[in-house]
């Protein structure tokens, strides 16, 4: 039984978003938690802000959004000593870091089979001051954030990322960069260069098996025009789809310390937000934050 847990709910969530998911919620959530305090954010990185503030104050910590919510949140606990327990709701057009804690994408499903199930230390990756939980990435994972269209993410969801990427995959770009994986540098060129922690970006499983968030390492993929191409099949694929990749087309390495250069700085996608730009220099925080996750992945 939880004393005291704090719910963050996304300030762009309306009315009945909100009031629906909760009348949803509170029966399961008050059965496992004595009092809990609810403020939905009213701008942009609030959610961090509280965080740093009190979040020591309380035993778990409820995000009710998407992976922009629990990228803020991430940022707020990440630097705490002890950060409390964490339970993601999906509240998103993608909630891929929940996807990869096997969190169910029904609201109810997911508050009683986290209420009901067990804790994992996640580890975090920090970068340049920053932190983030699923990825970090240059070339097309950030070309495709940015030509999201607000209309279609706001009518379509999740199906907005599939036709963005679809759309920013077709004519790839190649760039060179230096990338430096615990101490040993790669001079190369690609359409795109993935970090990652998580298994799902866009709300798809990643091709790529044996990804965990809780290892104390990063996957990190170097992907060529020949791999954007295979990237697009797989995405577009009805039928299961066999992965398997050329050498020279998706390059995979593990880190727990890496380093990018690129000639001109690039903007980068963390977590689905682009604030960010090259040169970076990114480590791996193991087990730093603890998860609420289902016993049993449903």
């Amino acid at each position: 039984m939880y004393e005291k847990a704090l719910m963050l709910i996304n300030g762009n969530s309306g009315p009945s978003f909100i009031q629906k998911n909760i009348e949803l919620t509170a029966g399961i959530l008050t059965s496992h938690i004595e009092e809990i305090v609810i403020r939905k954010t009213l701008y942009k990185g609030q959610a961090e802000e509280v965080l740093q503030e009190k979040g020591h104050e309380y035993q778990l910590i409820i995000i009710l959004g998407g992976d922009g919510t629990v990228h803020e949140c991430v940022n707020g606990l990440a630097a705490l000593e002890h950060p409390p327990q964490v339970c993601i709701l999906p509240g998103g057009t993608c909630n891929d870091f929940a996807r990869t804690l096997a969190v169910p994408q029904n609201i109810k499903k997911a508050a009683e089979s986290l209420m009901n199930g067990t804790t994992r230390y996640v580890d975090i990756g920090t970068i340049n001051e920053r932190f983030f939980a699923n990825f970090y990435g240059i070339g097309l994972i950030a070309q495709t954030s940015e030509n999201i269209n607000g209309d279609w993410k706001n009518k379509l969801g999740k199906v907005s990322y599939l036709l963005s990427a679809l759309q920013t995959f077709t004519n790839p770009e190649p760039f060179s960069f230096e990338l430096t994986l615990d101490g040993e540098t790669v001079v190369d060129e690609g359409v795109m260069v993935l970090v990652v922690n998580g298994n799902f970006i866009g709300a798809s499983q990643l091709p790529f098996p044996g990804i965990v968030p809780d290892d104390g390492w990063f996957n990190v993929f170097i992907v060529s025009q020949g791999g954007a191409s295979l990237l697009r099949e797989y995405l577009t694929a009805k039928n299961p789809f066999t992965w398997d990749p050329k050498p020279t087309d998706v390059k995979h390495y593990q880190a727990r310390h890496v380093k990018l250069d690129t000639p001109e700085p690039m903007k980068a996608d963390t977590d689905g937000e682009i604030y960010m730009k090259t040169p970076a220099v990114i480590d791996n925080l193991p087990y730093r934050i603890p998860f609420l996750v289902p016993d049993t992945p449903v």
